[in-house]
Order: C-alpha cells, then structure tokens, then sequence
C-alpha cells in the first residue's frame, strides 16, 4: 500500500523531468541549427560581397577608360627657364686615384620669383554605360616673372650661351586644346613638345628665347594663357618663390587636397571659389634646379589641387552594410526564436532559412538599384520590399497579424538604424557602440521573460 502511493507520488515527478530533458534538448537542437543556418547565410553574404567589388572595378574601369580618351588628370608646371653654364667638375680619376677636374656645361632650370595663376573650370558629365564621369574644360591665365641671379648670369656669359630654352610641363599633352604661345620680356614664342618635363610625370614643352633679354638681379615678366582639358582633378606644383593660384567652378562638391591647402575656399550650390598661397619655404626642392638630377618625388610632395570626381560612393556604402548582415541575421532569428518560446509556435529550420536568404537577397537588390538611382532611393526601395515580403510572410507562418507587424516595426527600425550608421562618419563607433548596447538590453529584458527550464 505504502508503495503503491509512493509511486504514485514520484511519478509526476519523473515525468515533469522528463519533459523538461525534452523541451532542453528541442531547444538545444533549435539553437544549434540556427546557428548553422547563419553560417551557412554567410556563403551568399560572401558572393555577394566580391559581387559589389567586381561591380565597383568595372566602373572605375569605365571612367579610366573614358578619362585615357578625354584627358587624364592634369598637373601644370610652370613656367621655368633652362640654362647651361661653366663648371668645374670632377670627371674622373687617375691610376693613382688622383680627381681629374674638367670644366664642362651644366644644365639648370630657374622658378619664377612670382608665379600666379587664375582660371575657370567648366565640367561636363561624359556617360559610359550607367556609370556618369565628370570631365572639364579649363582656361588658366599664368603670369609672374623671373630674377636671374648675378652669379649665375656670369656663368651664362663665360658659356657663351646665347640661347636659352622657357619651359612649361603638363601632365597630358593630350589636353591642350590650343597652341600655347609664351610672351616673356615682351616677346612671344610658341611651345612646342620637348620630352619629359620637370617632373618625370610630366611632358615638357619647350620654346628658346636670346639669352640677350636677361639682366641680372632685374625682373623677367612672363604670360600665357593656357587652354586644356581633363578629368578627375587639376593639379599645381609651388614652384614659384610666392605661388598663388585662384580657381572657380560651377562644380558643387569638389574635394581640395594636397600638400598645401586653400587660404580661401567659397563652396555653395552654386559652384565653389578657392585660393592657395605658397612660398619657397613649404616645398623641398631649390629654387635653381640642376637637370642631372630628379626632383619628381620633392615635386609631387608638394603639388596641391582639386577633385572633380564623381565618387561612386553607392559601392562603398553598400560594402558597409554588408558588414552588419551578421547582425541583422542573429537580431532576426533571435526575434522568431523568442516568438515561438513566448507564443507556442513552432518555426521549421527551413522557414529560418528562408527568412535569412531574404535578409541576404536586400544587399543584392541595395546593389543593383543604387547603380541607377542612387544610394538613398535605393536603399528605401530594398528595405520597404524586405521589410513587407517577410512581414506577410510572417504572417502566413505564425497566422497571427499582430505579431507579424511587430516583426515588420523591428526590421524597419534595424534597416533605420544601419541606414544612420552608414550616414555618419565622425560618430558611427560611437552611435553603433551604444545601439548594440541597447538593442543587448532588450534582447536580456524578453530573455528573462522565458522559462528557459520549462516543465521542471
């Protein structure tokens, strides 16, 4: 009799333990597939990567090929004087390891004393395909003058030089747009191509003028007017002892750059206006350069200029959002999965799969709309098709509306809040930092709403 009721008694017992191993190990199981679903997501999120970098290759492919054809970025250089003179130089040694000096003609290149340069930019969109690439057509007004120093205007004479060459050097010769023609000493002479320029990235055009012009220690004035094209952005180089250039444009979202910086800039919807002043001081090469050796890398150190390009930036926001995907997927199944706890319903593997390749399918449709109507338009139209086919999806699983509303609310909050990380640059750490610490809280507050041990 005692038996029978102690049986009695321990047999709910045991079977309340036994549903609780059982519920443990369903929940275990679920864990665990979901997990590898996630990992398994990861496949296409990773094909879908290497997709935005071939689609981004293949348009900056496009507008290097359109910039080869117009005109490629344009670097001005100039103009300066090339002169030989007289110098004693050791040419070589004798058995007895003795110098032998020689005197031979050295060549130098003198900068300007003053160099100024003003023109006006006008761009152009050129299109290859879907993609749009900025090109310009530029008049550049360039006056200053030389002072030819005494000593060197000694040697000059004691070479006999008669004639000396003005140079003036551009990135590509491909983008003149007229003969340049030099007026210096009130006397005009026409450039012609003469090899590489002052800098190895350059072409050299050159013309000579009587060397009778110079007087020593005295003012040398020069002007040109300079008619080119080119795309992506125009470069100069402070060769002058003071430079200053002035540019303006109708162009609204130009990029300045470079070793020096506008002293002025005025950038509106209108166009922009900037203004750089540099000395001698803020380069590193002299001001009377010997031939023999080059100077392009002090040279490139110290250009400044310009963009003009039209960033194709859509790829490299779409690549950022790509980056939160792992996110979006654990913060979605943790929604179902808290779902089927809290509500009793039962959410198959394959639904989970299902609803993961959806999440993934949003960064292909992000991609190939932002090709044709920009990152913004794109990303409301990817999202507001994600968010409403998995919210009647939900429906149709879960067969309840309301909750599947309230999946639709946090999937369009999560696209809100990755759509303003992407935005942000100076605070997205900071803004993402604290909304996964929130988004934590939340998911810990409805974790404690689970009896993780049900039927113990």
């Amino acid at each position: 009799m005692e038996n029978s009721e102690l049986k009695k008694q321990t047999m709910p017992e045991f079977n309340q333990n036994e549903k609780a191993k059982t519920f443990n190990s369903k929940l275990t199981i679920k864990i665990v597939l979901i997990g590898v679903i996630i990992l398994l997501l990861l496949i296409p999120k990773t094909m879908i990567s290497f997709m935005i970098d071939e689609r981004e290759e293949t348009a900056n492919s496009a507008i290097q090929k359109v910039c080869e054809e117009w005109s490629k970025s344009q670097l001005i250089i100039g103009p300066t004087l090339k002169y030989g003179v007289v110098e004693n130089r050791i040419i070589n040694e004798d058995k007895e390891g003795k110098q032998i000096y020689k005197n031979i003609i050295v060549d130098y290149e003198l900068l300007p004393e003053n160099l100024e340069i003003e023109g006006d930019i006008n761009c152009e969109n050129l299109k290859r395909g879907i993609y749009d690439i900025i090109t310009y057509n530029s008049k550049l007004d360039i006056n200053g003058y030389f002072i030819f120093p005494q000593e060197e205007y000694v040697k000059l004479k004691n070479a006999n030089q008669n004639k000396i060459k003005i140079d003036f050097a551009i990135s590509d010769l491909k983008g003149i747009s007229e003969e340049i023609e030099i007026e210096i000493a009130n006397k005009k002479i026409k450039l012609i191509p003469s090899g590489k320029g002052i800098s190895l990235y350059t072409n050299e055009l050159s013309g000579e003028i009587n060397s009778d012009i110079i007087t020593p220690n005295q003012k040398i004035p020069f002007k040109l007017m300079v008619k080119i094209k080119g795309s992506q952005s125009i470069n100069f180089a402070p060769i002058g002892k003071t430079t200053k250039v002035k540019i303006n444009s109708k162009y609204q979202t130009p990029s300045f750059f470079g070793n020096i910086l506008p002293t002025k800039r005025t950038v509106n919807k209108n166009g922009f206006s900037c203004e750089w002043n540099a000395l001698y001081i803020n380069r590193d090469y002299p001001q009377i350069m010997e031939k023999n050796y080059s100077f392009t890398e002090e040279i490139n150190e110290s250009i400044f200029g310009v963009e003009l390009i039209m960033p194709v930036q859509h790829y490299q926001k779409t690549t950022r959002c790509v980056k939160y995907a792992m996110l979006f997927l654990i913060l979605t199944f943790a929604t179902f999965f808290f779902i089927e706890i809290i509500q009793k319903k039962n959410v198959h593997p394959i639904q989970y799969l299902l609803v993961g390749l959806a999440l993934i399918l949003f960064y292909s449709l992000l991609l190939s709309f932002s090709e044709h109507l920009g990152f913004g338009l794109a990303y409301l139209i990817s999202s507001a098709m994600t968010i409403i086919m998995l919210t009647l999806y939900t429906i149709g699983i879960l067969k309840i509306k309301k909750t599947a509303y309230y999946v639709g609310g946090i999937l369009a909050l999560l696209y809100g809040y990755i759509y303003i990380l992407i935005q942000m640059e100076t605070y997205a750490l900071l803004a993402g930092s604290v909304g996964l610490f929130v988004i934590l809280g939340i998911i810990m507050y409805f974790s404690q709403k689970i009896n993780w041990r049900k039927g113990e």
